[in-house]
């Protein structure tokens, strides 16, 4: 394969609209963004402090994969990836313990992040309507705090570096 067949299709990256909104999607900026943005998670009274380092370093890669499925129409651009979920609930599993659904939903999501890694016997492999309603809503509200925080940062305002948000529908639950 020839370096022009490597880098042509790179180059033709087509600009892309939400579904939801009429703004415009820019996959290189997308790109860009799954390194720098900022790690929502649940304030949970300093648990938020003891994500695993694993998560952390996993993160950047995995929204690279959620951009790349965007493009290819297997994912929606206004939605955070699973892993991204998955780190928001982790501290929010320490803080206390959850209800039945996102304990179902939690478990969804480490399964689908780590597969066969993932312990057998705490694996939750389909989710019913409802809860994948209920994913989805969190992992568009996570995409949401996301794009609030990237454009605190162009404004200049300082951010931490793991922000805290309560998604209202967990705290309801925990």
């Amino acid at each position: 394969m020839s370096k022009k067949q490597i880098i042509q299709p790179l180059l033709e990256v087509p600009v892309v609209r939400f579904p939801t909104e009429k703004s415009e999607i820019d996959p290189i900026e997308e790109m860009i963004y799954a390194l720098t943005d900022p790690i929502i998670v649940f304030p949970a009274g300093g648990w938020e402090n003891d994500i695993p380092e694993k998560l952390k370093n996993e993160l950047p890669l995995h929204r690279l994969l959620h951009v790349k499925l965007c493009l290819d129409h297997k994912e929606d651009w206004d939605m955070a990836c699973d892993l991204e979920a998955l780190t928001y609930l982790y501290p929010a599993s320490l803080a206390a313990p959850m209800g039945e659904q996102w304990t179902r939903i939690y478990l969804y999501l480490g399964t689908r992040c780590y597969g066969s890694s993932f312990p057998d016997d705490i694996k939750q492999e389909p989710l019913d309507q409802y809860d994948r309603s209920q994913l989805k809503d969190l992992k568009r509200w996570i995409r949401k705090k996301k794009v609030e925080a990237r454009k605190l940062k162009k404004q200049g305002n300082k951010i931490k570096v793991v922000q805290d948000y309560e998604y209202e529908q967990l705290a309801m639950d925990i």
